[in-house]
């Protein structure tokens, strides 16, 4: 039995990128075998086992064939006469598949070293558009490399246009795709993944609303130089953009595009202190400074309008609002106090921006 170190972490070590996870791929073993070793089965579709120790992930060599639909429709045969090429065939891009033995020799039958070398994002067959979730992964491999000035091989990008040409990737959940992106989101220049699936036409499972879609990730390109985080990221990429029904999205990103788009509606309008009181009381300011303060960054640096809004100090500004208390006097009712606070805070920003 032997057992090699393969995928991404031989990879990035070759590059001298830090990585943590470890994918391993046991060769001339069985099931039995590994149980017998003390590893843990976590396999549903083929024999994956955690290490007893490390809990890093150890997979039965195998071999892949299509079946069905969609990134899920593949038999699997598992044997112990696979080897580490035939087992390293069914991968996505060359550079994906090279592995490390346990005394450190490099397994590398597909070109994977020649195309880290010349930076280039090579599929290893023509069986790459058997699985569409592809598309995706390499639009992320580029954003994940781009320090490194990889380019997409022009045959790759031509099997990516093929599959988001055909059924395949209406077959893909939304949540895998998502999985995808939003890792991407959490990169620097997070825009490079929208632009490959602009190039490749993979954009369609987000929205039909593609010129909208267009136009903000042009958007996003000046903002990934700024340190803003995946939600703020997603609030400009979806910006007044019509989401398909199946496009679910977890909460912490529906939230910020909500309040972002509330925020930047509301002061549409000639700037006032009206105007700034309503979108700060509508986006829950008082409650949440710090997520206030991201959405007023955002709104200038997308809008770029008013110079009454770029000089203004959000943080000392609510600080102050906040301290805003009606006088003590005991038969006010709850409406009266409401109204003092509101005309109080009206006075306070009227004086902050020179109205």
């Amino acid at each position: 039995m032997k057992i090699f170190l393969v995928g991404g972490y031989v990879r990035d070590e070759i590059l001298g990128i830090e990585s943590h996870e470890k994918d391993w791929v046991v060769i001339g073993g069985t099931e039995q075998d590994m149980l017998d070793k003390g590893f843990i089965s976590v396999g549903k579709s083929f024999p994956v086992f955690l290490h007893p120790v490390s809990k890093e992930e150890y997979a039965l060599a195998r071999k892949e064939f299509k079946t069905d639909p969609g990134h899920k429709g593949f038999r699997f045969d598992v044997n112990s006469e696979i080897t580490i090429e035939e087992d390293l065939y069914r991968r996505d891009l060359t550079v994906n598949a090279i592995a490390k033995s346990e005394t450190g020799e490099l397994s590398d039958p597909y070109g994977g070293l020649k195309d880290l070398e010349n930076r280039v994002l090579r599929h290893i067959s023509p069986a790459f558009k058997d699985d569409p979730l592809r598309v995706y992964r390499v639009a992320r491999f580029y954003t994940y490399l781009n320090k490194f000035n990889f380019e997409i091989h022009s045959e790759t990008i031509e099997l990516m246009q093929e599959i988001s040409k055909s059924d395949e990737i209406n077959n893909l959940s939304f949540e895998r795709i998502w999985m995808e992106t939003q890792k991407c989101l959490a990169m620097e220049n997070s825009h490079l993944f929208f632009e490959v699936l602009k190039k490749v036409g993979a954009l369609f499972p987000f929205s039909t609303d593609l010129d909208k879609f267009h136009k903000n990730i042009n958007t996003l390109k000046n903002f990934d130089k700024n340190k803003i985080s995946a939600e703020e990221k997603w609030a400009i990429l979806s910006f007044d953009l019509q989401l398909n029904k199946d496009t679910k999205i977890p909460n912490s990103y529906k939230k910020m595009s909500k309040t972002f788009i509330e925020f930047s509606k509301t002061l549409r309008g000639k700037i006032s202190s009206k105007l700034i009181l309503e979108a700060l009381m509508k986006t829950d300011s008082f409650r949440n400074k710090e997520n206030a303060k991201k959405i007023f960054n955002l709104y200038n640096e997308f809008f770029r309008i008013d110079p009454k809004l770029k000089d203004l100090n959000l943080e000392k500004l609510l600080e102050k609002l906040i301290k805003i208390k009606p006088k003590k006097i005991s038969n006010k009712n709850s409406k009266e106090i409401k109204l003092e606070i509101y005309e109080k805070r009206i006075a306070l920003i009227k004086e902050v921006i020179g109205e």
